[in-house]
């Protein structure tokens, strides 16, 4: 779910690391990632190893498909495992959620929790229901809403934080946008393998995550930002199936 280009390099060497442990546990492991599938087609095949998906779909439709090793890490974001959305906004736009009321929004896509959902949780408290924002602009990726509000395409994107750091060292829009809210954190996204895993397999695995990212060497380490592997299951990300309940048929746009 992170793997820009300009770190490819050093996502190929975090699966060598997590193919190795996995090898040494028996666990067979292709040599490579495979790059050439769809995420649903990823996340839904049976014989799906290991991926990285967005909580709000494991809630909505992956849960009975898949099972959770767990999340990764990453620097500088607390609590360990966990996550949030930044609220961005040009500054000529206001400094609040409140004053983006009437305001032009951009979301990566409908089924993203850090793009759509946690936006609509955070604004839940300023609308009746009838719309926060003027206009909805769905842009295919964080990387494109951050693009979005910086040629002011929009007003305003919600961006998961670990792609919102990415994009601070990776893409020049990033510098022309500013930080006005955060969201919760949230469970990280969920490192998931097919439902035919046993517990015994899944342990394995989780023992070998742990591994694989306890030895990373230090550039790659820097370069993915991934600094531990935090082992859960599907009931840690209840949280993301309430704000579901509570959120998900909130409309961002009037119709």
């Amino acid at each position: 779910m992170y793997d820009w280009p300009e770190i490819a390099t050093a996502t190929n060497a975090l699966w060598g690391a997590i193919r190795d442990a996995f090898n040494q546990r028996d666990i067979r492991a292709p040599t490579t990632l495979d790059r050439s599938l769809s995420r649903e087609q990823v996340w839904l095949s049976k014989q799906l190893l290991l991926s990285q998906s967005c909580g709000l779909p494991l809630v909505q439709t992956l849960g009975k498909r898949v099972k959770v090793l767990g999340s990764f890490a990453y620097q500088g974001i607390a609590p360990a495992g966990e996550y949030h959305s930044v609220i961005i906004a040009r500054a000529d736009n206001g400094k609040n959620l409140a004053s983006l009321q009437g305001k032009r929004v951009a979301i990566n896509g409908a089924d993203s929790y850090s793009g759509c959902l946690a936006l609509k949780c955070a604004v839940a408290p300023f609308t009746p229901g009838d719309g926060f924002f003027s206009e909805v602009l769905i842009t295919g990726s964080h990387r494109e809403s951050i693009r979005a509000v910086a040629n002011g395409s929009a007003d305003t994107a919600a961006i998961d934080c670990v792609n919102w750091q990415l994009a601070r060292r990776h893409d020049a829009a990033a510098m022309s946008v500013d930080i006005i809210a955060h969201t919760p954190s949230r469970p990280g996204l969920p490192l998931i393998t097919a439902g035919s895993k046993t517990q015994t397999e899944l342990g394995l695995m989780r023992e070998a995550l742990a591994s694989a990212v306890a030895g990373l060497d230090e550039n790659t380490r820097a370069v993915t930002g991934i600094r531990s592997f935090q082992p859960l299951d599907d009931t840690a990300y209840a949280g993301i199936a309430n704000d579901l309940r509570r959120c998900g048929d909130l409309a961002l746009s009037p119709a």
